[in-house]
């Protein structure tokens, strides 16, 4: 099959760019071409909103959240629905965000929900000589990973890891990825490491013992997936698609409910992190409870929506 994948940027790192580099690597292993160009395709996957390229006959919208601040919602969503509502099926990363969609918008007839996926290649060795001082010095490491704005809350992650630190586990650390962190506090034991490499984070995830992820509303995110991915559990929030990769992996914490409303993400609800009491050993967790994040089960459930597509003369 010939695939072409419209508003992809093969060489960013941000979630959607990543996953789809992911996804089209399997498509090419399995035998099927991806292509940036739909002349001669059979399928137009596209990522949340169209180019103005032209694209195959047979359209998917690959689609993660939407925009639901109040005074964003109906300009930054224009043409995020109007593919929405031409495409011929839509792939929703969680049922969380199906769910949010469908609120504001029309049921979609011709869908899946396939969360993200990866290769799931546990790390062996550790070549950073840091990461084994560290795995040396302190008795846990938790990890938080994003490019950081409100919504992902690095403050209230750092107020669970100095919660556990004070109350469960003294000697520990808290290693934060990624851009712009937006909550600096100096600490000894809290290391800002910015944004790093592929190599180097599957390695931190490889030697932490938890993750915080307590993002408010989050999709799916491919932090979790990698963490996931190396047998790190996880905290996350309950609101979002988060606790479906989940599973009893790890602990969700309670909020307020949230039922859809356009909303200042910006300024989100605070999380009482103090539901925490004790956190569980890894071998009291049930791995197998999480989603199936194997980029070869990711990418067969895309075919399968792809075949189902191609062989049927229903167009919407």
């Amino acid at each position: 099959m010939k695939i072409h994948f419209d508003n992809v940027q093969f060489t960013s790192q941000t979630g959607p760019n990543c996953f789809a580099n992911r996804l089209a690597r399997q498509l090419f292993e399995t035998g099927h071409e991806v292509v940036t160009s739909c002349e001669s395709a059979d399928i137009s996957l596209v990522f949340i909103e169209k180019t103005g390229m032209k694209l195959a006959p047979i359209v998917v919208q690959r689609l993660d959240g939407i925009w639901f601040k109040p005074d964003e919602f109906h300009n930054k969503n224009k043409y995020i629905k109007s593919l929405y509502e031409m495409a011929d099926a839509v792939v929703f990363q969680s049922k969380f965000d199906k769910s949010m969609i469908e609120h504001h918008w029309s049921v979609k007839n011709t869908f899946e929900v396939i969360p993200n996926g990866i290769i799931q290649e546990p790390v062996k060795q550790l070549t950073i000589p840091k990461l084994a001082e560290m795995r040396a010095s302190y008795d846990k490491i938790f990890v938080c990973s994003a490019n950081w704005h409100p919504q992902k809350r690095l403050k209230s992650n750092v107020e669970l890891f100095n919660h556990i630190r004070n109350n469960f586990y003294s000697n520990s650390c808290l290693i934060v990825l990624g851009n712009n962190p937006d909550y600096v506090v100096p600490s000894p034991h809290i290391f800002y490491a910015g944004s790093v490499d592929s190599t180097t984070y599957m390695q931190i995830y490889s030697v932490a013992n938890w993750m915080l992820h307590l993002a408010w509303a989050d999709h799916c995110p491919n932090v979790v997936v990698e963490a996931l991915s190396q047998g790190t559990p996880v905290i996350c929030s309950e609101v979002g698609g988060t606790k479906e990769l989940v599973g009893d992996y790890g602990i969700v914490l309670k909020e307020k409910q949230y039922n859809y409303e356009l909303f200042n993400y910006d300024v989100p609800p605070t999380i009482d992190v103090t539901q925490i009491k004790e956190l569980p050993i890894k071998e009291q967790l049930d791995y197998k409870s999480i989603v199936d994040i194997d980029i070869a089960t990711t990418t067969k459930n895309y075919l399968k929506l792809f075949n189902q597509l191609k062989h049927s003369n229903i167009k919407i």
